[in-house]
């Protein structure tokens, strides 16, 4: 993997990102629950276009800094916390690393630096990498009853806190819903065989993050935002019939910002 360095970031900054952040070749035959989550062509090309990838410097600036938040999680855990445990699980040719941000008591918790509104596109995806960190736990007879997440806010502003479902301080904590142990286990197997079956496969418009996007009038912010046409064109149906509504399909913004293959994806070339 090469790196650039477009914005001219200082020597220290770099060390800073290299001490965390190792150039090492990926192992084809190790799979991180964030990468069995995601759709295989991620990944496929980092194993494969290794030698091609490029990223820049500035792509693990947020990264560092979510880094730096769990560094302190583990820093104050006490005698009663199994903080950043990571465990390895052989499942149909791959090895299953994971690791959850701490357990305590009869919980799991996983730590997220992130945007306010991220959870309401996230949390399905935070859903299914909580419950394979519970699977782990369970399949080594440990009991796990709740999944919580601490959402730390990166861009919260006091003045906005009248806005809708908008948090009153840059911190939330949320429960998320654990399957059964067989429902965990079936989707981690299903999932394997999908990267198995499709390692090429174009990646989904939810994947490149491309949602539908619902305008009133000539309003500059959107009223509602979706996954499928089908279903912001079915609320917009809804609405009063004096108001009227442009839908517009957004950027694939994943693919463009956060993608770790994007510079030898096939579908991003001239893009």
């Amino acid at each position: 993997m090469k790196y650039t360095n477009k914005y001219n970031l200082p020597d220290r900054v770099i060390r800073v990102i290299q001490g965390k952040y190792k150039n090492t070749r990926p192992d084809p035959n190790r799979m991180a629950v964030v990468d069995l989550i995601k759709e295989p062509l991620i990944r496929t090309l980092y194993v494969e276009r290794w030698d091609d990838v490029v990223r820049d410097y500035s792509d693990f600036l947020i990264m560092v800094q979510g880094t730096a938040l769990h560094d302190r999680y583990e820093l104050v855990a006490d005698e009663d916390d199994d903080a950043e445990h990571k465990f390895e699980d052989k499942v149909d040719g791959f090895l299953l690393v994971g690791k959850a941000d701490n357990k305590r008591d009869d919980y799991i918790l996983d730590v997220k630096q992130t945007a306010v509104y991220n959870p309401i596109y996230k949390k399905d995806d935070w859903t299914k990498q909580g419950n394979i960190y519970v699977w782990q736990r369970r399949k080594r007879g440990e009991e796990i009853n709740h999944l919580y997440v601490d959402c730390w806010y990166r861009n919260w502003q006091e003045k906005n806190i009248h806005w809708r479902d908008y948090p009153k301080i840059p911190y939330e904590e949320i429960e998320l819903p654990i399957w059964t142990f067989e429902e965990q286990e079936n989707y981690i197997k299903s999932q394997i065989e999908y990267h198995h079956m499709n390692p090429h496969i174009e990646c989904s418009n939810k994947q490149k993050g491309i949602r539908w996007e619902a305008y009133k009038n000539k309003n500059k912010t959107n009223s509602k935002v979706g996954d499928a046409y089908g279903g912001v064109k079915e609320w917009v149906d809804k609405q009063d019939k004096k108001d009227t509504y442009k839908i517009v399909k957004s950027e694939p913004v994943v693919c463009k910002k956060y993608c770790k293959s994007r510079s030898v994806c096939p579908y991003m070339k001239g893009k």
